[in-house]
């Protein structure tokens, strides 16, 4: 009999089809539903992480490396893909490599001030658009000082910002530092 049956599964191969994608599903689904977190409630994500991402906006537009750092998670990262034309790859990953950018990288920077436009959390996500204020300081006694139009997006998670992009608009500081540089 069981040889009949499984001759009977090789004669019907939709069947044998059916029966394997049924055990595929079913086979997937308890893992999955096994990993499902709980649903998290919007405005208590928001409120929750307001707070955080307007400290580490205030602390990073004023260079208050103090304050910023124990707000970043420990494999955080820290990228301005608008600078790679400007300044080379600006990317770091872990909170130590993007400390040590901040820290020494952003030395040259002689102010920062941030005017915000408009700021908004969404959930897991903080977005912060404005003008920079900022000057950096080129050497041989020469500095530089500009408005560039700035978006900072970050990303949080369990209380800590996971992700930062920066996207900046850096014509205003190149036609600075032409001038600089023309005498002018």
């Amino acid at each position: 009999m069981n040889s009949n049956r499984l001759n009977s599964a090789r004669s019907n191969p939709a069947r044998t089809a059916c029966v394997a994608l049924a055990a595929a599903l079913l086979c997937g689904a308890v893992p999955l539903a096994a990993q499902e977190a709980p649903p998290r409630d919007y405005g208590e994500v928001t409120a929750a992480n307001t707070p955080i991402a307007a400290a580490y906006i205030a602390a990073y537009t004023s260079r208050d490396w103090d304050a910023l750092e124990p707000l970043l998670a420990e494999q955080a990262s820290f990228r301005d893909p608008t600078a790679t034309l400007v300044f080379g790859g600006v990317e770091s990953q872990g909170r130590a490599a993007i400390m040590e950018r901040f820290r020494v990288g952003y030395a040259g920077i002689t102010h920062m001030e941030f005017t915000p436009f408009r700021q908004i959390v969404s959930g897991d996500v903080a977005v912060a658009e404005g003008a920079l204020h900022w000057g950096l300081d080129l050497g041989e006694g020469k500095a530089v000082d500009s408005v560039t139009p700035m978006v900072i997006v970050l990303t949080l998670a369990d209380g800590k910002v996971i992700e930062h992009r920066d996207y900046v608009d850096y014509a205003p500081f190149l036609e600075a530092v032409r001038e600089v540089r023309a005498g002018g």
